[in-house]
């Protein structure tokens, strides 16, 4: 959060515009500059992938930091996945050589529907100072400076399976702490334990259900306190399921994409330090080295613009002087990665295009990206495939203002050039995204004239993958950065695509018979409800507030929740105050369906905060809705299976908060630029609830949250609880 001098003017500036993203509605080692390199695969054999996963320090080759003044090339030191078959590993052990995958920039994991994934988890991560760990001081977090590590299968429609006395594996289950017996003995919590504590070594095993959606996913660390160190120290990387070629056919024929067009783009930054005496920590003051990293990532580091016309940002922004609002970062740099790689130049040559899959891996940058024409400096028009692991499906009718309600203002949605129907689904063209942390989205590109006409690119032609900076209400400032150059060398005419991607989308075929959405969930079985645990009665939705727990402390990330009636009423009982992540309490509770099927839910989310949020369910999918939408729309609240879900999310963000002019100066200067919930309610401060019907498919226990880390870390998370109906 900024400090009050610059709240007030954000907020009447909010007023306004409310933020760019809810603008957007309505309109392996590489050099820098090298060749774009593909992530290292290690893919199934048999229906099994089954992998040594090693979490340890190691320096980044692909990035090449000089101190001040010259000296020594530092390859800064991340934290990465040491990954190997476990049947070439040596006990807890990877061999040296070519079976051995270390990329800060990331391995995909390439799974199919079926298969069974399967991870020895090592913990080798080293302690840190607890001075510059932000929530070691925060109850029950003593344990945080131990370094302690887990692993999420991020987005994946899978069982959130705690293990067992009979099956010490554990599923897609974040409530596990495994700390590294070398960095000392963890101390029993009498409040806020997060799970079982495991020493060195924790055994995970996830069963792909056969009707998976292909698509593509990710996975990252989930210890409470601690995913924002971990994630911006470079631990995080990709899973694929089944092919493109899927779901994303030529519109010539039906021949599927294929898979040697395809590209896995995934954006990675790192806080480079230069040495500095006493620099200011959240719990004090500590010395930095030349070279460190900052794993506590700050938004301010670097200014969101260039100063000058000569400064380049191609992969990277130099750290500034931010004394006045935290630290000087002078000497610092703030780099900017694709798949690890700085600036690298991505050399289309298939006639046909490229699909780009995109993962936004960066523990709190939001990234707003465009495919700028460096001819024209023109935003270049793509055709949007996939979101969050899941192909999109519209039908032919769907008016562009829906596809944009749906999009949740992830999207600049524009018209696509005048072409003959594709295909079932009506192809969604796109000039701009913008990319929350978390969020994937897969792109068709290819060269396009201004009205996006797919034509043979001229002699030379190039363009610039890039952000151009952020700012998310009064909240965090986002940095501009060119992350990529583009060759466009296609020599020869389109071939199979003429138009646009046929995309046969998995939003559609999952709720037809036999799709995950609407089969019975695997290894759900009849029994009684736990007490409490309960259905929503017909017509009832949960509310959820996103704020502070206490208004006068920017930093106290809370969410609150209650249950409403068909009215909109609260209902007596339910509510619960904005409160901070309690590991101990489960917020909601939910039976399956009848017979064990998948259960819809419609949520209120109430932002209360002039900056913005980004919402993020696990093992779950939902998409936007409007009460008032007609039956048979993509935007009616009750789903039409010949219809499908059109756009299905798995965190989405949400818009600001704008108090009136009775309240504006308490909420600027006394609360933190955040309403209160009775503030909301009297109707002094502004803020539209976003619909979603939520659409769960597995049980187990499992959390929702702000996917910008700092705020999960901080507090804004709940826990949730599904679980086998009695019937």
């Amino acid at each position: 959060m900024p400090n009050k001098i610059t709240i007030r003017q954000k907020i009447n500036n909010s007023i306004c515009i409310i933020s760019i993203i809810a603008g957007l509605r309505f309109s392996s080692t590489a050099a820098i500059a090298g060749p774009f390199v593909e992530p290292p695969v290690f893919a199934s054999v048999n229906g099994v992938l089954d992998l040594l996963m090693i979490t340890k320090p190691a320096p980044i080759p692909s990035i090449s930091f000089t101190p001040t003044g010259g000296g020594v090339v530092i390859h800064p030191m991340g934290w990465v996945y040491e990954i190997c078959p476990r049947s070439a590993a040596h006990g807890i052990q990877c061999p040296s050589g070519a079976a051995t995958l270390a990329a800060y920039g990331g391995t995909r994991l390439a799974l199919n529907q079926g298969d069974t994934l399967k991870i020895r988890l090592v913990n080798k991560l080293p302690p840190l100072n607890p001075i510059k760990v932000t929530h070691s001081k925060d109850p029950g977090e003593a344990n945080l400076p131990l370094n302690p590590t887990n692993l999420h299968t991020h987005g994946l429609l899978v069982e959130a399976r705690a293990s067992t006395l009979t099956d010490p594996t554990f599923g897609d289950y974040v409530f596990v702490e495994n700390f590294n017996s070398a960095n000392g003995t963890p101390v029993p919590r009498t409040t806020h334990q997060h799970g079982s504590i495991k020493m060195n070594v924790v055994d995970y095993r996830i069963d792909i259900p056969t009707n998976h959606p292909s698509g593509l996913f990710w996975f990252h660390p989930h210890v409470h306190g601690l995913t924002l160190n971990q994630v911006s120290s470079g631990m995080a990387g990709i899973i694929t399921i089944g092919r493109v070629g899927d779901y994303a056919r030529h519109d010539t024929g039906t021949t599927p994409f294929r898979d040697e067009n395809v590209r896995h783009l995934t954006l990675k930054d790192i806080q480079v330090l230069a040495a500095q005496k006493a620099m200011q920590f959240e719990n004090g003051l500590a010395d930095v080295e030349n070279g460190e990293v900052l794993n506590q990532e700050d938004p301010k580091f670097c200014r969101q613009f260039p100063v000058s016309a000569s400064e380049r940002r191609q992969g990277y922004c130099p750290g500034a002087d931010n004394t006045l609002a935290g630290n000087n970062y002078t000497g610092g740099k703030w780099y900017f990665t694709v798949s690890g790689q700085q600036f690298p130049t991505v050399r289309i040559t298939s006639p046909d295009g490229e699909i780009w899959r995109l993962t936004n891996a960066s523990g709190s940058v939001s990234y707003d990206l465009h495919l700028m024409n460096d001819a024209t400096s023109t935003s270049m028009i793509m055709q949007l495939i996939s979101v969050d692991g899941v192909s999109v499906h519209l039908p032919q009718n769907t008016p562009i203002g829906a596809t944009v309600t749906m999009s949740g203002g992830r999207f600049k949605v524009v018209p696509c050039a005048p072409s003959p129907i594709v295909g079932p689904s009506l192809p969604i063209c796109i000039d701009e995204l913008v990319m929350m942390p978390s969020s994937r989205a897969e792109l068709f590109v290819t060269f396009r004239d201004a009205t996006g006409r797919i034509v043979p690119p001229p002699a030379g032609a190039t363009g610039t993958f890039k952000m151009v900076g952020l700012t998310l209400g009064t909240g965090d400032a986002w940095p501009a950065i060119d992350l990529a150059k583009v060759e466009f060398a296609q020599g020869a005419p389109h071939d199979r695509i003429t138009s646009a991607m046929n995309v046969e989308g998995d939003a559609r075929a999952g709720f037809q018979p036999g799709g995950i959405f609407s089969a019975a969930v695997p290894n759900a079985k009849a029994a009684p409800l736990p007490a409490g645990c309960a259905a929503l009665p017909a017509g009832h939705k949960r509310r959820v507030f996103f704020g502070l727990e206490d208004l006068t402390d920017s930093s106290s990330f809370a969410l609150g929740y209650e249950e409403i009636d068909a009215d909109g009423t609260p209902v007596r009982g339910t509510q619960r105050p904005v409160a901070r992540f309690d590991p101990a309490r489960n917020t909601i509770c939910l039976p399956l369906g009848r017979g064990q099927m998948p259960v819809q839910e419609t949520w209120e989310l109430v932002q209360l905060s002039t900056e913005n949020h980004n919402f993020h369910i696990h093992q779950s999918r939902f998409r936007r809705v409007e009460t008032s939408a007609p039956a048979g729309s993509v935007l009616a609240p009750t789903v039409d299976p010949a219809v499908g879900g059109g756009i299905l999310q798995d965190n989405m963000p949400l818009g600001v908060a704008v108090p009136d002019a009775t309240i504006i100066e308490q909420v600027t200067n006394s609360q933190s630029g955040v309403c209160s919930v009775d503030q909301w309610r009297s109707g002094h401060c502004a803020s539209t609830p976003a619909l979603v019907v939520i659409v769960f498919t597995d049980i187990g226990e499992f959390v929702y949250h702000c996917h910008i880390l700092e705020h999960q870390d901080g507090g804004m998370m709940a826990k949730i609880q599904v679980v086998p109906s009695p019937f």
